[in-house]
């Protein structure tokens, strides 16, 4: 048997250098479409070359050390994907022979699971499974000629893989092998990200139904929050809106307390990866002076948001309020002109929403928070507009595969 990755190491390391880190790769950032602009900015930003919107989200060019980046820094994204070269697939042994080209054993993780996953539309290869076991059979085949063992992941639902370190795999990755073919055309892409980028490493723990980190960011962006002024964040739970606000303000990147899959991979070049680490380190601006407030009617609630502050290195940036949102007046803590963020018990935490609850809410931002801007969820749209107050522009968007509204409001002087 060969030694895996070819007859030596220098040999092998020769081959990833001419095949994936010298080359220009296309990479999509995986977001729901009400994100996709936001994302594009957060790509620009970083410097990526951006080729096209997809049904994906945003399609982008560069080396390896851009999906570096890419998972570092974006803050709206759920997943950064690369993909390999497309080709003509019509039938499934075609398919199995262009996917068995395809070097695998300098792509692939050692010791992590394999998922395949696929979508086929419109193409002469009419079914899933067939299509995905063409390239499972391809992949099983590429590896055990470079000396390697594939280790396949139990066929789960799309979205049904390990969140976590504690779940599954090597260190809880899987290695997801995604399969689009439409009109006879193959596109395979490799995840690179592992967990879903709202995973930040700090919420270990919740008060159920948590927001996810991404969509706080998205929210906290659209509400134009810089960190120049106050943020209140009314009903807190775990924490979430009120740490997103204090890694913007400071301008921390949102990927530097976690792990990826991409440092699995045989080409990762560890040097680069730590020296983007250092420049995000230095990149983050603690002599700005934040003032965020998070308040909570729930002491054990608290409790969990103070915890994974701490575990943000963000607990010296919040300042926690027990009390309910209702008896909270800003001017009592010398506070005014800021943002005010609510995410309301909805849903699972409390079945149908409350839409006296919402009146609540409202009235008492028309009564105490005049000058500020607010931003309020609410499972329905009606909710944000039933208590004397009125929003600018009300955002649906989806959150756990179920839609939601955001309102937005400038809270003007009675």
């Amino acid at each position: 048997m060969v030694q895996p990755g070819g007859s030596n190491p220098k040999a092998l390391e020769r081959r990833i250098r001419t095949h994936i880190r010298s080359r220009v790769h296309r990479f999509a950032a995986t977001a729901p479409k009400e994100l996709i602009g936001m994302c594009r900015r957060e790509l620009e930003k970083i410097g990526a070359k951006v080729v096209e919107i997809s049904e994906a989200g945003v399609e982008f060019e560069g080396r390896l050390d851009l999906c570096y980046q890419a998972n570092l820094w974006l803050r709206t994204a759920g997943r950064v994907l690369c993909r390999l070269p497309a080709f003509r697939a019509g039938a499934r042994e075609e398919l199995f022979a262009k996917a068995a080209k395809i070097p695998w054993d300098l792509w692939l993780p050692r010791g992590v699971p394999l998922a395949v996953e696929a979508y086929v539309i419109r193409s002469r290869i009419r079914h899933t499974e067939p299509a995905a076991q063409a390239v499972k059979d391809a992949v099983r085949r590429r590896l055990e000629e470079a000396g390697l063992e594939p280790h396949f992941a139990e066929d789960r639902p799309r979205e049904d893989f390990p969140s976590g370190p504690a779940e599954a795999g090597a260190e809880g990755f899987v290695q997801r092998i995604l399969i689009r073919i439409e009109n006879n055309r193959c596109v395979i892409s490799l995840d690179t990200t592992g967990p879903h980028l709202h995973q930040r490493g700090y919420r270990l723990r919740h008060t159920g139904a948590p927001l996810r980190e991404t969509l706080a960011a998205a929210i906290l962006q659209r509400a134009g929050w810089d960190g120049r002024r106050p943020l209140v964040d009314g009903m807190c739970g775990s924490g979430t809106l009120a740490i997103e606000a204090a890694w913007m303000g400071r301008g921390a990147a949102p990927g530097r307390k976690r792990c990826f899959l991409f440092e699995k991979w045989p080409s990762f070049q560890e040097k680069t990866w730590l020296h983007l680490l250092r420049k995000a380190e230095e990149a983050v601006d603690r002599s700005v002076e934040l003032r965020i407030v998070g308040i909570d009617r729930d002491a054990a609630a608290l409790r969990i948001a103070a915890d994974n502050a701490r575990r943000a290195e963000a607990a010296a940036d919040i300042r926690w309020v027990r009390a309910p949102f209702e008896s909270f007046r800003p001017g009592d803590h010398g506070l005014s002109g800021g943002l005010v963020v609510l995410n309301p018990p909805y849903g699972v935490r409390l079945s149908g929403g409350d839409m006296e609850m919402y009146r609540r809410i409202l009235r008492h931002l028309g009564k105490h928070f005049a000058g500020w801007q607010a931003a309020v969820i609410a499972p329905v749209r009606e909710f944000l507009s039933d208590g004397g107050v009125r929003p600018d522009r009300i955002w649906k968007v989806r959150h756990g595969g179920l839609p939601v509204h955001v309102g937005f409001y400038r809270l003007s002087s009675r």
